[in-house]
Parts: structure tokens; C-alpha cells; sequence
């Protein structure tokens, strides 16, 4: 099982999260990209799951596998872990506490990350909401 950190990175890279990002979140998530993309330069593995990831056909398999490859990555290299850990914090958070980011044109965009059996996006309800 790997750390939700590269969880929530690799969800990220792979475009999951990528228009429910803010300003701040874009910019964190184009460090952790350029990071990511320089050190597949001489990890072929990390590529071809980067790859396998951003396709926009990708499913879960290959963001695991991508979140996978970025947690030996970082186990084998403490340097590029502490980068990955510095740059991707401010995306990770907005990830994990599933902050409500409003985008331009007032309206909510939330973040799921992870399985649902039932799962509802609405912006003003009245009443109550109940799952059969």
C-alpha cells in the first residue's frame, strides 16, 4: 500500500484534480509535474508510468501504478523525495482536506478522491437527499 502523499500526487498528475485547482494549485502542481518529468530522465520506469497516468483514457491501475513507481522512487532517493515533499505540500493539502475551491464564475468545484459507493455534486439543496 502506498502513502497517500503519492496518492494524491499521482491522482493529481494524472489530471484527476487538475481544473478544480486554483491558482496557488496549478502552479504546485506544475513544479511537481517538472520534478517528476526531470527525474524520469534517468528512471525509465517513472516515465512510462507518468505517461500510462496523464493518458486521458487512464482508470485507477495506472494511477496506482504511478503512485507506486513515486513512493520507491522517493524511498530510494531521499533528495527527490524532500523536493517532491516541499513542492507537491500545497497540492496534497488542497487534495486531502477536499477544500471547496471556487472558480472563476462562482461556482463549487469538489474534490473526491478515493472510492464512493454514492456520491452527490449539487450546489444549493433544499430538502433532504436520501440514497435507495
Amino acid at each position: 500500500m502506498t502513502d497517500p502523499f503519492f496518492d494524491a500526487l499521482a491522482a493529481a498528475l494524472a489530471g484527476q484534480v487538475a481544473t478544480a485547482l486554483g491558482t496557488a494549485g496549478a502552479a504546485a502542481l506544475k513544479k511537481v509535474r517538472t520534478l517528476v518529468r526531470r527525474k524520469s530522465d534517468d528512471d525509465p520506469e517513472m516515465l512510462a508510468a507518468l505517461e500510462a497516468a496523464e493518458e486521458p483514457e487512464a482508470e485507477q491501475p495506472q494511477i496506482t501504478a504511478l503512485a507506486e513507481r513515486l513512493d520507491r522512487a522517493a524511498g530510494a532517493d531521499a533528495e527527490f523525495a524532500e523536493q517532491l515533499n516541499t513542492e507537491g505540500a500545497e497540492l496534497v493539502r488542497v487534495i486531502r482536506e477536499g477544500d471547496t475551491i471556487t472558480a472563476g464564475d462562482s461556482s463549487v468545484v469538489n474534490v473526491l478522491n478515493g472510492n464512493a459507493e454514492k456520491v452527490i455534486n449539487a450546489r444549493d439543496v433544499s430538502g433532504g437527499i436520501t440514497f435507495h
